[in-house]
Order: C-alpha cells, then sequence, then structure tokens
C-alpha cells in the first residue's frame, strides 16, 4: 500500500503535529528541521512499502472527488436498520422462538447478540466509516491479501440480490389480491379441486401463485408469467430506491424502513384482541428451561443472530463510508443492533398472537406451523382470511412484508454497487443510474430461473448454500484481520480518532477472543452438519381428493434428496462466495515478519484523519519502523 514517508528523529516535548496523533500509534518527530524535511518529501515522492522493502512509486496526487454523502444520520441509521431488519424478522425469529425453549431461547438468543452480532456490526461500521470505502477496498487497506474478503461480499451479495427479490415479487402477488373483496386464498372458487376445501391457503399457495411442480428436475408448463411480471416491478421498485446511490436510498429509508412499524403495532393490537391470542403467546414465550443444554439451542441462536443483522455482506461496510468521519460510530452499531432485536421480538408478539387464533378456530396445532414461507404465505394467511375487515388486515400484512423486503434488498444492492462502482472501477466513468439498471437488468434476467413450476426449489438452493457457510467464512477473517492484523491497539486508536472516546473493553475483548471462537465453532459445526446430513427440499405433491373426500390427513408436501446436479450446484456457489479469500490469501499472503508483528501486536497503523485534499479511498499509512530491527525510537509519552 501506498504511505508517506515514514519519520524516525527523536521526540522533543512542547511538539503540536503530534498531538493529532495517538500516543501510541506516532512516530513522527517533532524536531523542526524534521518536519521541514519532511514536508518536502511529501511533495516530491510517495514511498510505497511492500512487505518490508521501499519502493518509489512516484504516484502524483489525484484530483480531489466528489464525494457522496447521506443527507444526515437519521438517513443513514434507517437505513442501516432497513437492511438488518427483514423478513427473517418476522419469519423465522419467531419459529425458532418458540421451537428452541420459549422464553428460555432469549437467554443465549441476547448472549451471541452481545458476544458475537454486536461486535461483529461495531467493526464493519468502523472499519468502513476509518478506511472511507467499501468492502474491498477497506479490508485490502488493512493488507493487500484481505481483498479477497472484498470480494466475497461481492459475490455473496449478488446472490442474495437475485433470489430475495423473489420473494418480493410473490408478496406483491399477495399484496395485489388482497385488494379484492374477497381475496382468492379465502375460499375455492377458483377450482373443483376438493383438495383446496381441505387447506385453502396452502393449496392456492402451491397451485396458483407458484404453480409448483412436483421435482426439481421438473420446469413445469415454463415460467408463471404472472410472477414474471411482478419480479419486473420488484426491481423497478428496487432501481428507484437505488439509482442515485446513497441519496435516494437515504429518502427511501424514511419510509420503508419505518411504516412496517406502524403496520405491526395495528396487527398486534388486533392479534392480541382475538380469541385465541393467549395460545399463542404461551406457546412462544413458557420457558423450557431443559432446552438450553441442547447445543442445537445455542447455535440456532448463534446463526440467528449473525444472519439478522445482515452481517459479511459489505453493505454495513459500504454506508458506514458515507458518513462523516467525526461520527459516534459506536452509539449507531448499538442503536442498530438493539432496534433490530427489538422488532424481532415485538413481530414474534404480533405472529404467535394471530397463530393462537388460528389454532383456536381451525384446530391446528401450532406446532405444525413451518418457518419462512410457512407462517407468511400459509398460516397468517389463512389467519387473515378468518378476521372481520380480512382485506384490509391482509394488505397490511402484506404491505408490511413488502416494505421490510424491499428495504432489505435496496440496501443490499446498494451496498453492493460502492465497491463495484467506487473500488473496482467496473463500468469505468459511466453514469451510476445507467449502472444500477444495467446490473438490475442482468439480475432480473437470472431470476427467471425462479419463475417455473421448480422455481422455489431453486430458490431453496441459493438460501441454503451461498449465504450461509460464506457468511460465516466472511465473519471469521474479519474479526481476525480486525483484532490481529489491522491490531486491537489500531482500531481502539482509530475509534478514539473518530468519535472521542476509547473503544469499549468490552468490545476489545470479544473482537480478539470471544467473537472468532464463536464464529469459528458454528462453521465447524455447520460443516460437520452438512457432511453428515443429507440435503433435502420439500416438494409439492398435492394432495389425494379421495382421501380429502374422506376427511383424513392429508400431505402436500413431502421431502426428497436433492439430486446430484443441485448439490453440485450449490458447491459451485459457495466456491464462487470462498475462493476470493483463499485465493488472495495466498497470492498476497503476509510475511513471516508480518505475521510475527501481528502476533505481538507491533504492526502499527498511523491513525487520523486523511487531509481534505487526499480523494476518497486513500490508502491508509503503515508504519513499518516497529520492526524489531534491535534500533529503539521515541515515541509521544
Amino acid at each position: 500500500m501506498d504511505i508517506g514517508p515514514l519519520s524516525m528523529h527523536k521526540h522533543e516535548e512542547g511538539t503540536d503535529e503530534t498531538a493529532a496523533w495517538p500516543k501510541s500509534l506516532s512516530m513522527v518527530s517533532s524536531d523542526e528541521s524534521g518536519r521541514d524535511k519532511m514536508a518536502k518529501s511529501k511533495e516530491s515522492v510517495d514511498i510505497e512499502i511492500r512487505k518490508g522493502s521501499l519502493v518509489d512509486t512516484g504516484d502524483k496526487e489525484e484530483p480531489k472527488e466528489e464525494e457522496e454523502a447521506w443527507g444526515n444520520k437519521t438517513q443513514f441509521i434507517l437505513a442501516c436498520i432497513g437492511l438488518a431488519v427483514g423478513l427473517g424478522n418476522v419469519w423465522r425469529f419467531p419459529y425458532l422462538l418458540q421451537k428452541n425453549g420459549g422464553g428460555a431461547f432469549l437467554i443465549p438468543y441476547f448472549l451471541m447478540l452481545l458476544i458475537e452480532g454486536l461486535p461483529m456490526m461495531y467493526v464493519e461500521m468502523a472499519i468502513g466509516q476509518y478506511f472511507r470505502g467499501g468492502s474491498i477496498v477497506s479490508w485490502e487497506k488493512i493488507h493487500p491479501s484481505l481483498k479477497g474478503v472484498g470480494l466475497c461480499c461481492v459475490a455473496i451479495s449478488s446472490f442474495l440480490c437475485i433470489y430475495y427479490v423473489m420473494v418480493i415479487a410473490w408478496i406483491i402477488n399477495y399484496l395485489w389480491v388482497s385488494l379484492r373483496p374477497v381475496p382468492p386464498y379465502a375460499g375455492c372458487d377458483y377450482t373443483e379441486d376438493v383438495c383446496c376445501t381441505h387447506d385453502k391457503t396452502l393449496y392456492y399457495w402451491y397451485t396458483v401463485v407458484l404453480q409448483a411442480s412436483p421435482s426439481i428436475d421438473d420446469g413445469g408448463d415454463g415460467p408463471a408469467w404472472h410472477l414474471v411480471v411482478f419480479l419486473i416491478l420488484a426491481w423497478i421498485v428496487t432501481y428507484l430506491c437505488v439509482f442515485q446511490g446513497v441519496k435516494s436510498t437515504g429518502k427511501a429509508a424514511y419510509f420503508a424502513a419505518t411504516f412496517p412499524y406502524v403496520c405491526l403495532l395495528i396487527l398486534l393490537v388486533r392479534g392480541v384482541t382475538l380469541p385465541g391470542a393467549d395460545i399463542g403467546l404461551k406457546a412462544l414465550f413458557t420457558p423450557k428451561w431443559e432446552r438450553l443444554g441442547d447445543p442445537r439451542v445455542w447455535i440456532a441462536a448463534a446463526t440467528q443472530t449473525f444472519f439478522s443483522l445482515s452481517l459479511g455482506f459489505g453493505a454495513l461496510v459500504a454506508f458506514a463510508s458515507f458518513m462523516p468521519y467525526k461520527n459516534n460510530v459506536t452509539h449507531d452499531a448499538i442503536l442498530v443492533a438493539l432496534v433490530n432485536s427489538f422488532t424481532s421480538v415485538l413481530a414474534g408478539l404480533c405472529i404467535y398472537a394471530i397463530l393462537g387464533f388460528r389454532s383456536s378456530v381451525t384446530g391446528v396445532s401450532i406446532d405444525e406451523v413451518e418457518a419462512g414461507t410457512g407462517i407468511t404465505f400459509v398460516a397468517i394467511t389463512e389467519a387473515v382470511t378468518q378476521m372481520d375487515g380480512t382485506p384490509f388486515f391482509a394488505f397490511v400484512f402484506f404491505f408490511m412484508l413488502f416494505n421490510l423486503g424491499i428495504s432489505s434488498q435496496f440496501g443490499t444492492l446498494a451496498g453492493l454497487m460502492t465497491p463495484l462502482y467506487n473500488d473496482l472501477k467496473l463500468f469505468g466513468t459511466a453514469r451510476k443510474e445507467l449502472c444500477v439498471a444495467v446490473l438490475a437488468i442482468v439480475f432480473l434476467l437470472i431470476g427467471l430461473i425462479f419463475t417455473p413450476g421448480n422455481g422455489e426449489y431453486i430458490l431453496q438452493l441459493f438460501n441454503n448454500y451461498p449465504v450461509t457457510m460464506p457468511l460465516l467464512v466472511v465473519g471469521i477473517t474479519e474479526i481476525i484481520a480486525t483484532g490481529w492484523i489491522f491490531g486491537i491497539e489500531n482500531f481502539d486508536a482509530a475509534i478514539r480518532d473518530m468519535t472521542g472516546a476509547p473503544c469499549p473493553l468490552y468490545f476489545k475483548i470479544c473482537i480478539k477472543y470471544i467473537s472468532p471462537a464463536v464464529m469459528i465453532v458454528l462453521l465447524a459445526w455447520l460443516l460437520v452438519y452438512s457432511m453428515i446430513n443429507v440435503e433435502t427440499y420439500g416438494a409439492f405433491v398435492n394432495c389425494n381428493p379421495d382421501d380429502a373426500l374422506q376427511n383424513k390427513t392429508i400431505t402436500f408436501t413431502e421431502n426428497k434428496e436433492l439430486p446430484q446436479w443441485a448439490r453440485v450446484m450449490g458447491g459451485l456457489m459457495i466456491l464462487i462466495c470462498v475462493l476470493p479469500v483463499a485465493v488472495y490469501g495466498v497470492w498476497k499472503h503476509m510475511t513471516l515478519d508480518e505475521i510475527k508483528q501481528a502476533i505481538r501486536g507491533r504492526r502499527v497503523y498511523e491513525i487520523g484523519e486523511k487531509p481534505k485534499s487526499t480523494s476518497r479511498g486513500a490508502d491508509v499509512k503503515v508504519n513499518y519502523a516497529v520492526h524489531d530491527d534491535g534500533q529503539q525510537y521515541d515515541t509521544v509519552q
């Protein structure tokens, strides 16, 4: 990385220049003549240090670029909340809470939030704000071998953007039909199949919305054209929220990140006043303390904490890079993490109050509800059809889901554009509006694979492979890079310089020791689990009309093993994501001296705000004056 000239002069008291640098990191001389020489040297040459050697790069200062920035801090906070608070808070957290010990699950959940989720969010926001770049530039500045981490974030975010918008298209479908006086999922007027009368909402979901085929190998009758239309509409809305960069993203966040709470409160008030609501709330919160002895409960808590905060995608790094350098990132990280957890609990109250009502009306046990689409498009939809004022509450529910989904989608896409446009310069000098449009069209065309009869099964591949294990690889690499390669002392100095306060001791301990250990254990568990379990998917097989007429127990789906090509496809997606980490880790590997410095905490960066004339994304300075060369250098006391 390119750095300014190094100064190794003796220190004298009463210097003004060194006061701006953290005491433990300043190697800058206070000698007057030394400063003059250093100033002249800065004007004449840039010095690059590569693995301990000095190279004259002769680079000239680039012209200052006009920086993007959030309109105000509120936009940044709302955009981060919109990114973190997504569909998983509604359809996964309540399910995990009820299945893993009720109220007892809150203990491992909040513990994992404190030792894993919150430190990782703090790291990503702080690194982005300090290094002023996207996920690629920011990690590369710590060490060239870490560029692969940023590329891995780009790959993961790309896969997420491709399939997540399809979920939004499904929501738009339900939002549209909910405008009718009697939504079609509330009855069977559109079919004479007796299976529909057995489970209207499940039948409508599989046969009308998805037009699902019985196997992942069977594409059915080709694309469902209503889904193609809704997919295009979802991408148009996403584009309008992103095309101007953080300017449009920040404005869109005002509504997309706040309105879901209005919807949640409406549904919560209605839900707790329904008969049978107490059944759902008891199932949700009644503690089952014996479950705390099950390691799977702790793994579920760690997994939910990591994924629900949108860690590892690079979007938080990108968002924070557009904040002013002097900003209290500590408060921001804590606020966003707490709001995300509060939303999960609030959504749990709302969802399970309504599920309790459904159980009292239909007799279907709450334990039979499945996470994900099983909660949203089947169970809650059925419950809404039993309420007075079905169209209104159905519209409120699906409009809430739409806002949750779209805020996460455009947040991820905006975070993806930063490294592609600013870091890699992938689009050259083209206008950002055009670049976003090109990327959206490409992702739209790829997303058409989710519209045929087997599209929902293929979407499960995208959800289960590239955005699970690779995210943990990114998280582990980022936390180790921060605590050991950048160094916790340098991280603390950067926090001091940006916020005026030291990094809390709790964060230091978590970042250097506890968080890496927790995530390594979680990754090891996922590896073992994937090796000893055969991957399956839930395929729609319809019901038997004769059984439906006789009122017998009927199953619409069955678990099938993934075919070989699907497992290979999933493995390739994981490989695409993690390969850059391995390639750059080997190609730009740390030297033995650099590893020793990292272990001993002697790898020192000159911490401080970049000069105003420096363009966004300029390299941070690395001070190698602390090599163990037998010489003593004075530091500021």
